[in-house]
């Protein structure tokens, strides 16, 4: 079991890794994403300069306008798409609204899009013609996660990993409020949930834990600070 500090210090460092991978895949989604505009933007212009325009700059003007279209609106419903998800709980009759952040999974399964093998053949193309507004759009998204991660207190969300660690098993969120002191419980358990490897359980009430591969890092943590010593 790791003692106040040490939480503290195993957050920190999992945080700056977790960091580090949020930018890495906001380079991967830039990357597909500068390339399938690419190829998107050949395939608008030689429809728009062969079909419709003859001229070559009017055609790539058109091009360029339509794809920018998309790309705007794609961001402006981003945020629906990878929304907080919002768990509401009784706590001695006052009802608590706490938010859980949308996952870097979720990221990258809006940026390819859906999967579904039932799709039409509109919705596949459609699909696909607005993958690479959809990469910018995921990009973006794991820019401002940087910016949350970066933000993120660590001695209040220590104290709530401490106890879900101890437990080690799900902790309803009523048990939480009687056992650690937060000055904004809901601010703090936003910024836990941007924590990879953090469960939210919602079945009959809210409750939190953690995943096996968190569990293993902790220890993992621990052991080979022991061992330095």
């Amino acid at each position: 079991m790791l003692k106040k500090e040490q939480m503290r210090r195993w957050l920190t460092e999992r945080l700056q890794t977790q960091k580090q991978l949020v930018m890495a895949a906001m380079a991967g989604m830039a990357v597909i994403g500068a390339f399938a505009t690419l190829m998107e933007f050949v395939l608008f212009y030689l429809i728009i300069s062969i079909g419709f325009v003859g001229s070559t700059s009017v055609a790539m003007l058109v091009t360029l306008m339509i794809l920018a279209t998309i790309q705007y609106f794609t961001l402006m419903w981003m945020p629906r798409q990878l929304a907080d998800v919002e768990h509401e709980s009784t706590n001695e009759d006052e009802v608590i609204i706490v938010k859980s952040a949308a996952t870097m999974s979720a990221a990258w399964t809006y940026a390819f899009g859906s999967l579904e093998s039932d799709r039409t053949w509109v919705e596949i193309l459609l699909g696909l013609l607005s993958l690479p507004q959809r990469m910018f759009a995921a990009a973006w998204f794991a820019w401002q996660r940087k910016g949350e991660i970066e933000a993120v207190e660590i001695a209040p969300c220590a104290l709530i990993l401490r106890l879900l660690h101890k437990e080690a098993e799900r902790v309803d969120l009523k048990k939480i409020t009687e056992e650690v002191e937060l000055p904004d419980l809901a601010k703090t358990l936003r910024q836990v949930s941007l924590i990879d490897g953090v469960v939210f359980l919602t079945r009959n009430s809210v409750g939190l834990s953690l995943a096996n591969r968190l569990v293993d890092d902790i220890e993992a943590w621990r052991k080979k600070n022991t061992e330095e010593r």
